[in-house]
């Protein structure tokens, strides 16, 4: 089970635990223990006397004789002062007796003392019992709720209200206890004082639909702040009176001045409850809407029976025959909590039904081995009465062990029972994940997983989505509005907060509710993607993490095109997203492989292709000396190296760069490469033309920003040469190892294939070779190169190196010696490095 949920649970059980506990434990003292006595006749205090001023009818005080306006002078022979302080004596002295004893009043009828006897009665608390009804039936629906549902919010809080209500039940003190317990009872007052009304507020800013109040933190710490501050200051000053800390009289004023405030916060907070249920109704679903119509009747209906109580309680509040008689206002009370339970039953608000059926008959089965096991033993104890105690106590330990392995077995196959159709659920969702071949196929595990939800839950909505950018697309829906009219969603994305991938990989909560109280991030996102994902009427999102990359989701509507996902089928998905993560992780990774390993492939034959493409032999030309190089950055590279023969007898030589590396730059330096090789078979075509041709070509082959940098060598057997460049670097020419021995060339030209198209204006330089001279060419990966400090290899460099290298009279060796020097120079390697030297040997 999820830990956050196990977590749940413990605390269910204590809330339940000690609320149920206190409520049965302060009705209990209060009625039997504790409980007061009375004489049914109320006392007020006139002129300095006591005087009877109202007798309950048909009470002991009218069995006895008591009249209205009798005057009282003693009880059992003890006189009692005129005062309220003398009233509240005689009470304690009334109160603190038995039931059924017989007390003799003292009065005075018209100027004669008379003796009455009165014999005094415990009477029910009948509002503690109505409280304690309704708190129970609440109490026992929120946790069927709870208990069906604890993944979502407004289930809790149902509880929790159910919780409060219960305790309130116990808020009665009674004067006879010690002040131990009465302190402790109105302890438990003040925390439910404090707790109901800002509860039942809170509950409706979350159901039926969510309202904006409840994200206002501030909003919730003043609902919650005044009513803990207004219980805290009445619980101060009832245990000062109790205490007796403080004169009782002034206490008693304060109490009643400040009670007019409490009543009329706790009459605002059950008006602003009832005004959020309604309004919260009226906007929720028409199904939602339909459901909760008997329960927000009943809802008003009993606020207006307590707006009547404080109206009637102002009134005739100092009644002794209204006081008994109050508790027909709390009667109607577990009308609430029973409406609730017929929306939840009639229109499955909850899927409850199993719960409660799983729970009576564990309950019944308990009950009954319990029942039975008594039974026999005080059989067998009245037929076996010669048995001696101690060989009793061990039959009575002996015939519990086999009756407890019994009730253990009957147990076990009572939740198989109710397990079995969740068993097979289980197999049947997680068959997806558990056939081998489907490990390292990514589309047929998603197929397979959806075929797989659709037979285990048969929901209305089934989509596998994938997450992109953090985000999905949901489908297209259609809605109505609340005139049902009908509204068209097209598809649109809906964001994955990085709050809840967060949660995803460090508490794998991979199952989210999508309803109102469930996902305040859909809310965030906009009034038409709730509106969307109502429309779509999708219950759960299933997260699923490839490892911990989000990868994909499941959008599940309502399982059997209608019911709610209970707690153990939101276990069950979240078990099948982590299996499913799994195994979409191996598949993934398996995928990236073959493609990794088919892309290498392809690198390679294009490797092989491109050194095909490129010249990397020169065969002897008579009087020169050739050496060449090309070297890319990555498999594949952009430059260019290219010599050939042409048809007169000349030689053309060029060396280019592509903009880019890798792949794509290499494909367009091949189609660039096969133009040279036609331009250099044609004659006619000067170095001009040829460039001008490409350029028009490759303003055609590449994109917007691509275009080609190239430089042009042509010479013939005399050393004399034609030199041209587009954007490329210039040629270096070298005749001795003194600096003033080597210069630039550099024509100046426009690269090739640049958009948009204007005039190249190339430029050709004729010359002559000189006898030990050399003609460089060169693309920027040399000079360009970068160490670590971020300082370039340079030109000069690459010029002092050449004409060092110069006086050994091998272009070979040279071209050799550059290379290795530029390697060890750069720590980076990221551009593709050509070098070609043209020597002219010595005549």
């Amino acid at each position: 089970m999820n830990p956050y949920l196990k977590r749940i649970r413990w605390r269910l059980l204590w809330i339940s635990f000690i609320c149920l506990t206190t409520a049965l434990g302060s009705f209990a003292l209060n009625n039997w223990v504790y409980s007061e006595s009375d004489d049914q006749c109320k006392w007020a205090v006139e002129n300095g006397k006591i005087v009877i001023r109202e007798i309950l009818p048909d009470g002991v005080a009218e069995e006895g004789g008591l009249l209205e306006g009798d005057e009282l002078v003693k009880i059992q022979g003890r006189s009692y002062e005129g005062s309220s302080e003398g009233t509240t004596k005689a009470q304690k002295f009334i109160n603190s007796k038995s039931e059924g004893t017989i007390l003799i009043y003292t009065v005075k009828r018209q100027g004669r003392q008379i003796l009455v006897p009165v014999r005094l009665v415990k009477p029910l608390h009948t509002i503690q019992l109505a409280l304690l009804a309704n708190g129970i039936i609440a109490w026992l629906i929120g946790l069927l709720v709870v208990l069906s549902a604890p993944e979502r919010k407004s289930s809790r809080h149902f509880f929790y209200l159910a919780a409060a209500a219960l305790l309130m039940s116990s808020a009665a003190p009674s004067g006879n206890s010690p002040f131990a317990i009465s302190a402790a009872v109105l302890m438990l007052t003040a925390f439910s004082n404090a707790l109901l009304p800002p509860l039942w507020v809170h509950f409706f800013l979350r159901f039926p639909h969510p309202s904006e109040l409840r994200k206002n933190r501030r909003f919730l710490q003043a609902l919650y702040g005044v009513f803990a501050i207004l219980a805290l200051t009445m619980l101060v000053a009832r245990l000062s009176i109790l205490g007796g800390s403080m004169p009782a009289g002034q206490i008693r004023v304060f109490l009643r001045a400040f009670g007019v405030v409490a009543l009329v916060l706790y009459v605002a907070s059950a008006l602003t409850g009832l005004g959020f249920f309604v309004a919260g109704t009226f906007r929720a679903a028409p199904r939602l809407r339909k459901a909760l119509m008997p329960s927000l009747i009943v809802a008003a209906a009993l606020c207006l029976d307590l707006l009547a109580l404080v109206i009637l309680q102002s009134k005739f509040g100092n009644s002794l025959l209204f006081n008994t008689q109050l508790y027909i206002f709390v009667l109607p009370a577990p009308l609430l909590p029973l409406a609730f339970a017929f929306a939840i039953f009639r229109h499955g608000l909850f899927d409850v039904q199993k719960v409660l059926l799983r729970w009576v008959s564990y309950m019944a089965i308990l009950s009954l081995t319990v029942a039975g096991y008594l039974g026999g033993l005080a059989w067998a104890f009245s037929h076996l009465s010669a048995i001696p105690s101690g060989w009793a106590g061990a039959l009575i330990g002996i015939l519990a062990l086999p009756l407890g392995w019994m009730l253990r077995r009957v147990l076990t196959l009572l939740r198989r029972k109710f397990h079995r159709d969740f068993a097979s659920t289980r197999d049947i969702a997680l068959s997806a994940v558990r056939e081998p071949r489907k490990r390292f196929s990514e589309e047929s595990l998603i197929k397979s997983l959806k075929r797989a939800l659709g037979e285990a839950f048969q929901p209305h909505l089934l989509e596998i989505l994938p997450i992109v950018d953090r985000q999905i697309m949901l489908p297209g829906a259609e809605g109505s509005d609340r005139e049902d009219r009908r509204i068209h969603f097209p598809p649109q994305p809906l964001r994955i907060p990085p709050g809840l991938i967060r949660l995803a990989r460090e508490n794998r909560e991979l199952v989210l509710g999508l309803g109102s109280e469930e996902a305040d991030w859909i809310r965030e996102q906009g009034g038409t993607v709730r509106a969307h994902v109502d429309a779509l009427e999708a219950q759960l999102l299933l997260l699923i993490l490839a490892g911990d990359i989000p990868h994909s989701v499941v959008l599940l509507g309502g399982k059997y095109a209608e019911l709610n996902y209970g707690r153990e089928d939101r276990e069950l998905l979240r078990e099948v997203a982590l299996a499913a993560g799994q195994v979409l992780e191996t598949a993934v990774m398996h995928q990236r492989l073959v493609v990794q390993e088919r892309l290498s492939q392809e690198l390679e034959t294009a490797r092989r292709i491109q050194e095909g493409l490129v010249t990397s032999f020169v065969p002897p030309i008579p009087g020169f000396h050739v050496a060449l190089r090309l070297e890319p950055a990555q498999e594949t590279g952009g430059d260019l190296l290219f010599v050939k023969r042409r048809p007169s007898g000349r030689w053309l030589a060029a060396v280019g760069d592509v903009c880019g590396k890798g792949l794509a730059a290499a494909l367009y330096m091949a189609q660039a490469t096969a133009l040279l090789e036609q331009a250099a078979q044609r004659e006619d075509q000067g170095l001009e033309e040829i460039l001008c041709s490409l350029d028009q070509t490759l303003r055609q082959l590449l994109g917007h920003r691509g275009f080609l940098t190239l430089i042009l060598l042509e010479w013939d057997d005399t050393g004399n040469y034609r030199l041209a460049r587009a954007g490329h670097p210039g040629a270096l020419m070298l005749q001795s190892h003194q600096e003033e021995g080597s210069c630039e060339v550099v024509p100046h030209g426009r690269g090739l294939g640049l958009r948009p198209a204007g005039p190249g204006d190339w430029q050709v330089v004729e010359g002559v070779l000189p006898p030990k001279g050399w003609m460089v060419l060169y693309s920027d990966g040399l000079s360009e190169a970068m160490n670590r400090e971020g300082e370039l290899y340079g030109l000069d460099r690459l010029s002092a190196q050449l004409r060092r290298l110069w006086g050994t009279g091998s272009p070979r060796a040279a071209c050799e010696a550059v290379f290795h020097d530029v390697a060890a120079f750069d720590t980076q390697n990221r551009d593709d490095r050509t070098l070609f030297i043209l020597g002219r040997e010595a005549s």
